[in-house]
């Protein structure tokens, strides 16, 4: 063995398989080869749930995707559910075009797969997978998500903070505007990123108040750059619960007057799922506000449920490929070709386009090869600041 095999002894294993022969044999490469000590086997996913649920210490499992009762593809679901940030390797003895589907799963579940056994199993099939976590430091557990009462303390305090990410017009490396994002600033816990409190929201009325704190303020912010001569694109993001709100339109229209914005300066974006509901009142809030003048744009365009037939009902003007596309293009040809489908889409139906996620050189010239219209990613700018905006934009335009 060519790697420090040592240096896997911090992994707790979970095996689920029906089989004991594969349990057993797999407990003895684990063992032998890579000095792991801590492995549990459990025969059934039922049994592998309830150990999951009693005990977080877990942080690497091997799952045998062909069980009888509940099988892999159920137990990942639950998994998932389980907010598990542990690292998943695939058992299986289906074909490799299951196989593939089922990887490709996994990252909708947002789990870290590391790799696949194909049966019958080879000592040497455990080389890559361990090649891939030895890369990496031992995962970090997943935050606890903030309770109910500090969410609502935060939006009577004002605690509700409005970052900015620039968006760059790639042909032209010219500023054109910025995305909105919220984040919560937490007496004990400082500066708190959005999945902590999201979807805690989600789930009641408290996202509306939130959408509406952070447009406001970013309306208000975009006012002030106005006055010191920056007109630019804002993108703000509006959840299902706030579209299918009856005033939503109307109190956007409304602070468009009060902060004297032209309404084809503001972009709504809005998520797939909304084609999949075809909810009445979000595609009527939609329809409102781009009659107005009011942008629209699909965020995370191409991952769901878009096709051609149904994104053209739609009032759209911009789509956005989802980061993934960008930050797994150099590892995966299946993303590149993905990519390839959605920009072809987006081009036929003349809608302007955004790459999220441009986090290196390669992915922007990925996305200038495509002829992708907009960039936005750390490998141009961070989420910062009102107060940076024109500063930074000063620069990007000196060194442009």
């Amino acid at each position: 063995m060519l790697m420090d095999s040592s240096k896997f002894n911090w992994l707790n294993v979970l095996l689920i398989d029906d089989s004991s022969t594969i349990l057993n044999y797999v407990t003895t490469v684990l063992e032998n080869e890579y000095q792991i000590e801590h492995i549990y086997q459990a025969s059934s996913a039922s049994e592998a749930l309830q150990v999951l649920k009693n005990n977080n210490c877990f942080n690497l499992l091997f799952v045998d995707l062909n069980m009888p009762n509940v099988d892999g593809i159920q137990l990942l679901k639950q998994v998932s559910d389980l907010h598990f940030n542990g690292y998943v390797v695939l058992m299986t003895g289906v074909s490799s075009r299951i196989v593939a589907s089922v990887e490709s799963l996994i990252s909708k579940y947002h789990l870290n797969f590391v790799g696949s056994l194909v049966k019958p199993i080879h000592l040497d099939d455990f080389i890559p997978i361990f090649e891939k976590i030895g890369n990496f430091t031992p995962p970090k557990p997943r935050p606890e998500p903030l309770k109910t009462y500090e969410i609502i303390r935060a939006i009577k305090n004002n605690d509700l903070k409005v970052h900015y990410q620039p968006q760059v017009e790639i042909s032209e490396r010219k500023l054109v505007g910025v995305e909105a994002l919220c984040r919560l600033e937490h007496p004990r816990l400082g500066m708190v990123s959005p999945d902590r409190f999201i979807d805690k929201a989600e789930g009641s009325e408290l996202i509306l108040h939130i959408t509406m704190a952070v447009i406001k303020q970013a309306m208000k912010d975009w006012a002030k750059w106005h006055q010191l001569g920056l007109t630019i694109n804002l993108s703000v993001n509006a959840s299902p619960s706030s579209l299918q709100s009856d005033d939503f339109a109307d109190s956007i229209l409304a602070l468009l007057i009060a902060y004297n914005m032209p309404a084809e300066n503001l972009c709504i974006e809005v998520t797939e799922n909304i084609l999949a509901r075809d909810d009445a009142q979000e595609l009527a809030t939609i329809n409102r506000l781009n009659m107005r003048g009011v942008k629209i744009a699909l965020d995370d365009f191409g991952k769901e449920h878009a096709t051609i037939d149904r994104v053209q009902k739609l009032p759209l003007n911009t789509v956005k490929f989802d980061k993934s596309y960008f930050l797994s293009f150099e590892k995966d040809r299946q993303y590149r070709s993905a990519l390839n489908t959605s920009v072809a889409i987006a081009q036929q139906l003349n809608l302007r386009t955004c790459a999220e996620g441009i986090e290196s050189r390669a992915s922007l010239e990925l996305a200038s090869e495509l002829r992708i219209d907009i960039a936005q990613g750390f490998f141009i700018a961070r989420p910062m600041l009102a107060k940076e905006i024109i500063p930074w934009a000063n620069k990007w335009k000196n060194n442009s």
